[in-house]
């Protein structure tokens, strides 16, 4: 596999890998309580002593309300693990100098793409009042870190394509680089 030196930056990566870890990481817990509170509501919902009318939301029954957030919790929860996943392999590639420009790029536009139709229901939902201002803030950072992501990864293989990308950390192209060293003489 070939190695890659000197062509990423850690401040262009690094912000973009802990921001989209930690947004991650809440989005996970968040899932597993959710999931946990559905698993405790659906076992007791039988239970005279336990179940009253506190789960009734809206009109909603509390069925309904058990069904929908075992749904949207095992979402979340697979979109941030997944999250966690992605960002762990592009780091482990990083240190090792083995991240190339076209791994950045396939999975910057995996989860550009899964975290742009997240962040897009996030707006929908908001539209009915029906969402957090926290889920907002999350989701626009997860858009705006793997957008930024996608865009490093687009230049970097644009540059690996065209020839010039070296990895010592040089754009010039390599047959630019003999043609100056041949000099030009100009008129004597």
């Amino acid at each position: 596999m070939q190695r890659y030196e000197g062509v990423w930056r850690k401040r262009n990566l690094l912000p973009c890998w802990i921001l989209q870890m930690l947004c991650g990481t809440i989005y996970a817990v968040i899932a597993a309580v959710l999931l946990a509170a559905a698993a405790n509501v659906q076992r007791h919902e039988d239970d005279p002593q336990f179940y009253s009318t506190q789960y009734d939301y809206y009109g909603y029954s509390a069925s309904q309300l058990v069904e929908y957030a075992q749904i949207t919790g095992a979402v979340v929860l697979v979109l941030g693990i997944g999250t966690l996943i992605l960002d762990s392999v592009e780091i482990t590639l990083f240190a090792r100098r083995r991240l190339s420009p076209v791994l950045l790029l396939s999975t910057a536009c995996i989860k550009t793409l899964v975290w742009g139709v997240y962040f897009i229901l996030t707006i929908c939902a908001a539209a009915t009042g029906s969402i957090s201002a926290a889920d907002l803030i999350l989701g626009l950072i997860l858009v705006l870190t793997s957008s930024e992501q996608l865009v490093l990864g687009a230049i970097y293989t644009h540059r690996k394509r065209k020839g010039l990308l070296s990895n010592s950390g040089s754009t010039k192209r390599a047959e630019f680089e003999e043609d100056y060293e041949m000099g030009y003489r100009g008129a004597t």
